[in-house]
């Protein structure tokens, strides 16, 4: 069995103290890797560069030498059988959903972050003593094997679990068939304990009741309530860990939704991402980038899966699910990256600059375009007597019950196999999934199936909805309609000085430029851009009532 300990004798400090204890054959050649990114973040982290002070001792409390063989990979030799123990500390300084934290308050850890995998031994039972008196209240997604103890079967199972050790947590549970549900809060709670409970079993008895079963026997929520806005969910097989804030925030129904919003999200990664895996990251290399054009399936149909099961289980009403889909409608009606990169491509670039910008309009979001995407197959499928939840639990009994991992063309082929004529399906795939074309008009289409209406209109910023120009309040231009006139005269990050459109009907700027004053006419335009979208309910059809039940 591989050993780690934890401890923390300066919290102030923000440095975990670790020690990883082997035992090892005489001139044994050991490599030590340390994971480079995380699970639901495919995108290189580099936590090795949190580690410092890094020693090596065998049996007798001598040094080993070691060498680094690369930027996260250790490597030494033994020279006699026995017990080695490998010591380093890490830096537990950031407060988000995947990483670390520690302070006077409490101790906080993703294990992937700072647990190496001993080359040739991930199969190996695990087990994590947490030497962390001052902090009596713990929890983790590990099994417990003891007072301050915790095991995992293999890596794999260490590296997606998470630990908080704590002076005070707020504990709270629930049973969902055979399942036990837990819910901790280390964080202020400014809403009502019953409340939640009802509303945490509304969706969990919804989504098992519709996947069949509940892959694990116990799950965790671990809420992380700060006191400044913050908002991150990470999934593991076993839990979660969700860090929202302001805490008191809460109070306000509309921030309760959102913390709704992503519990619910990351619940459904129990089933999808957690168990049903495409194959290349089945299991995790977390060596190196792994790459994967399955963003739509990953985390698009989560996205579109995680509001709707609040419609479906009640939590939401039609409005405010509606209001929450606007949302997403918004952030992607502003990105033009479709038609440059398609989810697919994008799903590949994650590794690149998923998580940031990046240039202008490069690539997709795998969020925001995936549940939208996602939206349309659902309706399509409804439309041909199935539903993509129908879809994802014949995913589930193929593939994330028997954990043997899927294909993209094992998704394709159980959505293209529900329908009795596939070519309506076929040419929405071809279109928007693989191909460039605008979404929005085949989206107006489809809600309207469904008795929605998808309306636009322009709000009060001409510069924006007349000439395509976005600015922020300080007048620096941070996006242009690549449709637009103005797309050939302005540059972003170009700062407007002043503007007039009423002595002629071309737009006549003056605008500073990297420190330089110019006068820049853009001809008269007729386009709309930018619109404001909303959703409204039009008169109710039977297929909104089978998409909403």
């Amino acid at each position: 069995m591989i050993h780690y300990k934890f401890s923390c004798s300066n919290p102030s400090s923000q440095f975990l103290e670790i020690e990883l204890s082997l035992d090892c054959k005489a001139n044994e050649h050991i490599f030590l890797q340390l994971p480079a990114w995380r699970a639901g973040r495919y995108q290189l982290a580099n936590y090795a560069q949190n580690i410092r002070r890094f020693r090596i001792k065998d049996a007798q409390e001598e040094n080993v030498l070691f060498e680094k063989a690369s930027k996260d990979r250790w490597e030494f030799q033994t020279t006699e059988s026995g017990k080695v123990t490998v010591c380093y500390e890490y830096w537990a300084g950031k407060m988000d959903a995947g990483s670390a934290w520690a302070d006077e308050e409490q101790i906080y850890v993703n294990l992937i972050n700072c647990c190496f995998e001993v080359s040739g031994r991930s199969e190996e039972e695990i087990e994590v003593f947490l030497d962390l008196p001052k902090f009596p209240e713990q929890v983790s997604t590990l099994l417990p094997n003891g007072a301050s103890r915790w095991k995992a079967r293999d890596f794999q199972m260490l590296a997606d679990s998470t630990i908080l050790a704590a002076k005070s947590i707020t504990h709270w549970k629930y049973q969902i068939e055979s399942t036990l549900f837990h819910i901790w809060i280390h964080g202020e709670v400014h809403f009502d304990q019953q409340l939640i409970l009802n509303r945490f079993k509304s969706f969990s008895r919804k989504l098992i009741a519709d996947f069949g079963e509940f892959p694990e026997l116990e799950y965790h929520f671990i809420f992380q309530l700060l006191p400044y806005a913050h908002y991150h969910g990470v999934e593991h097989r076993r839990g979660t860990i969700i860090t929202f804030g302001p805490a008191e925030s809460l109070i306000d129904p509309n921030q309760m939704e959102e913390l709704l919003g992503i519990s619910c999200h990351e619940l459904y990664h129990g089933w999808n991402v957690c168990r049903i895996r495409p194959q290349e990251l089945l299991p995790y290399d977390f060596s190196k980038e792994t790459y994967t054009r399955t963003g739509l399936i990953l985390e698009g149909i989560t996205t579109y899966m995680g509001d709707l099961y609040l419609l479906k289980s009640g939590v939401y009403d039609l409005p405010t699910y509606l209001k929450h889909l606007e949302k997403i409608i918004a952030r992607e009606s502003s990105n033009f990256g479709w038609k440059n990169y398609n989810i697919l491509e994008s799903s590949y670039d994650l590794w690149l600059d998923g998580y940031v910008p990046g240039i202008p309009d490069r690539k997709v979001s795998i969020y925001t375009r995936g549940a939208l995407l996602a939206l349309g197959i659902d309706i399509l499928l409804i439309k041909n007597g199935s539903s993509l939840s129908e879809v994802m639990k014949l995913l589930w009994e193929k593939f994330g019950k028997p954990f043997i991992g899927y294909h993209w063309e094992d998704f394709e082929s159980l959505i293209f196999g529900s329908f009795s004529d596939p070519t309506e399906i076929q040419r929405y795939f071809s279109d928007f999934v693989y191909g460039y074309q605008d979404l929005f008009p085949q989206l107006k289409s489809l809600l309207g199936e469904i008795g929605l209406e998808l309306n636009e209109k322009n709000g009060e910023d001409r510069l924006l909805h007349n000439w395509g120009i976005r600015t922020n309040k300080e007048g620096q231009i941070t996006q242009i309609h690549p449709d637009s006139k103005a797309y050939s005269s302005l540059m972003r990050n170009d700062r407007i000085l002043g503007y007039s459109e009423h002595d002629t009907p071309s737009l006549n700027l003056k605008i500073d430029r990297l420190g330089r004053e110019l006068q820049i006419e853009i001809p008269f335009e007729t386009g709309k851009f930018f619109p404001e979208f909303k959703l409204e309910i039009a008169e109710k059809t039977a297929l909104r009532e089978t998409w909403g039940k």
